[in-house]
C-alpha cells in the first residue's frame, strides 16, 4: 500500500542539523553492533541473503553508548542495518567512504562537506543539506556536524550537532572477492527528542513516520552507494509479473528468524524494473517484506481486505468505499488527508484487489490522484505463527494534485515511501494482530 512519507525519510547521520562549531572531538568507545552480528559474524552469508538487491533488518534491542545524550548516556536502542553487494575492490570502497570532502558527489541533496579538523583516524565534518520542494515551507536547508572515527573496515560516525541532535551509525566493508565487497550501514537515531523546527512539526502531526524512518534513511544511504557502483539496466516485467526473491529454504529460515528476534520486519529493494501500462512502460522500484507474527494465518484473512487499511491508518485515510467489481474481486476508493504541521495534502486513488486465495491479495491502481501502484500480500505458516510476506512499487506521476507533485522534487521519491510504508503497515498490522 502506498502512504506519503516526509521528506525526514533521510539517515540520521545526514538528516539535519546546525551551524554551531564544536572545539574538540568528543571522547567516544563506539558500541554499535556489527551488521554481522545477526547472522553469526558471517560476511557470505549475509551477501548471500542480500543478492542482487538491497537487504533491511533490524537487531534486536542492545545498550549502547551516547557521549552527547547526558541524561542517559547508555540508552537500550534498537539499530537497523542495511547491506549492498557491489561489483568493486574493497579497497576502492574504503577510498570513497573515507574521502568526506567528496561525499556531495555520493549523496543527493548535500551540497557541501567541509573537514573542519582531523586527528589520525578522528575527522570532525560538517555538512550542508538542501531540499528544495515546489512548497516554500517544507524547504529545508541546514548544516550539520559530524565526528567520524575510522577503525579497520568500518567508519563510526556520531552526530556532533544537529536539530536531531542524538544519532549514530557504522559503515562496513568486507571483501568477498578481489572485485565484490559487501557494504553495510547500521544506525540508531533518537526520533522523540527533535529540535528542529519543520522536523518537529512533522513527526507530531505523523507520529507513525517514525516507525519506517530507520529503514528508509538505511535506503537512502545504499542506494546513493548502488547507483555510484551498480546503476544497471532495469529489469522488463510483463504484466501481472513480481521481482522474485530466489531464497533457499536456509535463506528464507535465516530472513524470518531475523524478523522473529527483532520483532520488526525484514525487507529486500529490488532493481528498478520496467511495468507495462497502457501508455508504454513505466519504471518502477519494487520492495519486498516480511514480518513474522504471531496468530495462524486463518486468523489474519480480514487484514488482506481493503477496508482494512483505515484500521492501520486512521488519522490518514478518511474514508474507504468497497464494491464488488462487475467481472471479480473488489474496487476501492481511497480518500487521504496527510497533515504535516504547517499544511496539508490531501488526496484520493483507487485500488482494485483480487484475492488468489483465501490468504493471499493482489491489487493496483485504477486512477485517481495516484495512478502507479501495483502490489500483493500473503500470510503462510511459520513455526507457531505466520510469516506476512508483500511486495510493493508506488510513485507519483507527473500529473498528479500540486501539493503531492511537490514529493517528486525529493531523492528517491519512487523509492523511499515504499519502504517507509511497508515497515510501518508491517509494524503496525503486527500490532493490531496480537
Amino acid at each position: 500500500m502506498f502512504y506519503f512519507w516526509p521528506k525526514s525519510s533521510i539517515f540520521g547521520i545526514f538528516l539535519c542539523g546546525s551551524s554551531a562549531i564544536f572545539a574538540q572531538f568528543i571522547p567516544w568507545n563506539q558500541q554499535i553492533p556489527s551488521s554481522l552480528k545477526p547472522l553469526q559474524n558471517n560476511a557470505q552469508a549475509l551477501a548471500d541473503l542480500t543478492q542482487e538487491q538491497i537487504f533491511i533488518y533490524a537487531h534486536p534491542y542492545s545498550k549502547t553508548f551516547v557521549p552527547t545524550l547526558k541524561n542517559n548516556p547508555n540508552p537500550n536502542v534498537q539499530f537497523t542495518s542495511s547491506a549492498l553487494v557491489v561489483p568493486v575492490s574493497s579497497n576502492e570502497v574504503a577510498k570513497t567512504l573515507t574521502n568526506y570532502s567528496q561525499y556531495t558527489n555520493v549523496f543527493p541533496a548535500l551540497k557541501s562537506a567541509q573537514i573542519q579538523e582531523q586527528s589520525g583516524n578522528i575527522t570532525r565534518v560538517k555538512y550542508h543539506v538542501t531540499l528544495p520542494t515546489p512548497i516554500p515551507v517544507l524547504n529545508f536547508s541546514e548544516d550539520l556536524v559530524i565526528q567520524h572515527q575510522v577503525e579497520g573496515n568500518s567508519i563510526s560516525s556520531l552526530i556532533v550537532d544537529s536539530p536531531m541532535p542524538y544519532a549514530m551509525g557504522r559503515l562496513e566493508w568486507f571483501a568477498l572477492t578481489p572485485q565484490s565487497t559487501l557494504i553495510t550501514l547500521t544506525q540508531w537515531g533518537d526520533l522523540n527528542q527533535p529540535k528542529g523546527f519543520l522536523i518537529s512539526r512533522i513527526l507530531a502531526a505523523i507520529p507513525d513516520a517514525k516507525l519506517g524512518i530507520p529503514a528508509s534513511t538505511n535506503a537512502f544511504i545504499l542506494e546513493s552507494l548502488r547507483k555510484k557502483w551498480k546503476n544497471s539496466a532495469p529489469v522488463t516485467l510483463n504484466a501481472g509479473q513480481y521481482p522474485e526473491l530466489k531464497l533457499s529454504n536456509e535463506q528464507r529460515g535465516q530472513a524470518a528468524t531475523l524478523s522473529l528476534r527483532s520483532a520488526q520486519p525484514v525487507s529486500w529493494i529490488h532493481r528498478p524494473s520496467t511495468v507495462p501500462y497502457q501508455h508504454g512502460r513505466e519504471t518502477m522500484r519494487f520492495i519486498s517484506t516480511w514480518m513474522y507474527m504471531q496468530p495462524e494465518p486463518q486468523q489474519l484473512e480480514a487484514w488482506l481486505q481493503p477496508d482494512a487499511f483505515k484500521q492501520f491508518f486512521p488519522r490518514q485515510i478518511k474514508d474507504i468505499k468497497v464494491s464488488p467489481n462487475a467481472t471479480q474481486g473488489l474496487d476501492s476508493q481511497f480518500k487521504v488527508s496527510v497533515g504535516l504541521g504547517v499544511i496539508s495534502i490531501p488526496f484520493n486513488f483507487g485500488l482494485h484487489f483480487n484475492f488468489p486465495s483465501k490468504l493471499s491479495s493482489d491489487y493496483y491502481a485504477t486512477g485517481g490522484d495516484l495512478k502507479f501502484i501495483k502490489g500483493k500480500m500473503q500470510f503462510t505458516p511459520l513455526q507457531q505463527g505466520s510469516l506476512l510476506e508483500m511486495t510493493n512499487a508506488a510513485k507519483i506521476h507527473e500529473q498528479a494534485p500540486f501539493l503531492l507533485r511537490a514529493a517528486r522534487s525529493l531523492p528517491y521519491h519512487d523509492l523511499l515511501p515504499t519502504v517507509g510504508a511497508n515497515t510501518a503497515l508491517s509494524v503496525k498490522m503486527k500490532a493490531k494482530a496480537k
